[in-house]
């Protein structure tokens, strides 16, 4: 289980398409590498979309406000002043196949409007919104679970909304432990977890797995989230510290990725 951190300092200098300028030239000597890497994937047509699922929907929320908070933020919107009048508008879609397997194993959460969706006695003051992505394996009873109770999970928790981070920490503990008590669950089934809870205009995103988060700005890709797969020097150092092994790239021979539920 992975929470990526990365703390926001205040911009001293010149705002430049929602980024301080100072930062920029980082983002996007990191973004040369990967758009190296993205090269191959040019030009291939799609899969076979048999067994497609697909949602769409949108929400306008009003009175934008912006959180203090020790997780990793990402500008929706730079502006000089509180009151410059800025409405955020989220809005979500999905597609999911269900490939070579018999039946669909995953699952995933769009909501675009998270005052509205938990209510106002969880002292939310900034609009919000949250996504997720289940990718379930040998059934989907784990997915299932975890896009059912996650949210609820994070937002119970008695550090919610001031201490988003550990919040959600303590969510993804609380499920993991709800889910090896629930007796009526397949107990072959698992799942990898990538959340994305926005909160005014910061943004953190969660993950368990190999689900992965990106960011498209300008036509460019921004990775928000890191693989958790055997293979990487961090994963094979704590698997093997717990009692792991790794053989020809899968953990003990049978998993492709590094932690799921």
């Amino acid at each position: 289980m992975m929470v990526p951190e990365t703390n926001m300092l205040p911009c001293n200098g010149e705002m430049k398409n929602g980024f301080c300028k100072e930062d920029l030239s980082d983002i996007e000597e990191n973004q040369e590498e990967l758009d190296q890497s993205s090269q191959s994937n040019i030009g291939k047509p799609p899969r076979n979309t048999t067994g497609m699922r697909h949602c769409i929907s949108q929400a306008t929320l009003a009175g934008a406000s912006p959180l203090e908070s020790p997780t990793q933020i990402l500008p929706l919107k730079s502006s000089s002043s509180d009151d410059s009048g800025y409405v955020p508008i989220f809005r979500s879609g999905s597609y999911s196949e269900i490939g070579p397997k018999p039946n669909m194993e995953d699952e995933h959460i769009c909501i675009n409007d998270l005052c509205k969706h938990i209510g106002s006695s969880k002292g939310l003051l900034s609009p919000g919104a949250f996504y997720g992505v289940f990718d379930g394996h040998g059934g989907i009873d784990v997915a299932s679970f975890t896009q059912k109770n996650l949210l609820s999970f994070i937002v119970e928790d008695t550090h919610f909304p001031l201490m988003v981070k550990r919040a959600i920490r303590n969510a993804f503990v609380k499920a993991d432990n709800a889910l090896a008590d629930t007796q009526s669950l397949d107990n072959i089934s698992g799942t990898t977890v990538l959340t994305a809870l926005i909160l005014g205009r910061t943004m953190l995103i969660a993950n368990a797995g190999y689900s992965r988060a990106v960011l498209g700005k300008r036509g460019r890709a921004i990775v928000l989230s890191k693989d958790h797969k055997p293979n990487t020097t961090s994963e094979n150092l704590r698997i093997e510290k717990l009692g792991g092994v790794i053989y020809d790239g899968y953990l003990n021979g049978q998993l492709s990725v590094a932690s799921s539920w």
